[in-house]
């Protein structure tokens, strides 16, 4: 139903776009409502320096959302899901939660048996859609100055 499609440099504005449709979760994020080019080229180099794989998701012929995972989380070597941010003009009609049970199948596909995400503690947004989701937090750290608490979701059941 979401294609994922691979995210490169190319494709920068689309991502640009994405992300600044989102100021309340880049002044979470990065302490600004907007992201410039050089901002998303230091997000690839970051995700190429941590075996993140970057993707655009379309709906019909539309990009609505990026989608960040990695195989090896750098605190704990389990999967996790480093991205999710759904275009603000398409939030509200459950997107979010089909493409995260896309990516969710995905793993089970690869015989996985957890996911791992951390949220900025002040994203209460965020907070309360993971937890519906059935992630349960175990962790809290400091990074840069900011609060994360690192959850996780047991695909076993």
């Amino acid at each position: 139903m979401f294609p994922l499609m691979k995210n490169d440099t190319k494709l920068i504005d689309i991502e640009k776009e994405i992300m600044n449709s989102n100021m309340d979760y880049n002044l979470i994020a990065y302490n600004k409502q907007f992201l410039s080019n050089e901002h998303i080229l230091e997000t690839f180099k970051e995700a190429d320096e941590l075996q993140v794989e970057r993707y655009l998701i379309k709906k019909d012929e539309n990009y609505i959302a990026v989608l960040d995972y990695g195989m090896s989380s750098p605190r704990f070597q389990k999967p996790w899901l480093s991205l999710l941010v759904v275009h603000q003009k398409y939030q509200g009609l459950g997107y979010a939660e089909k493409i995260y049970m896309a990516y969710e199948e995905l793993m089970k596909n690869q015989q996985e048996s957890y996911i791992q995400i951390a949220v900025h503690s002040t994203n209460k947004k965020a907070l309360n859609f993971w937890a519906s989701l059935g992630f349960i937090k175990f962790d809290e750290r400091t990074h840069e100055g900011k609060v994360f608490f690192s959850f996780e979701k047991n695909l076993s059941y």
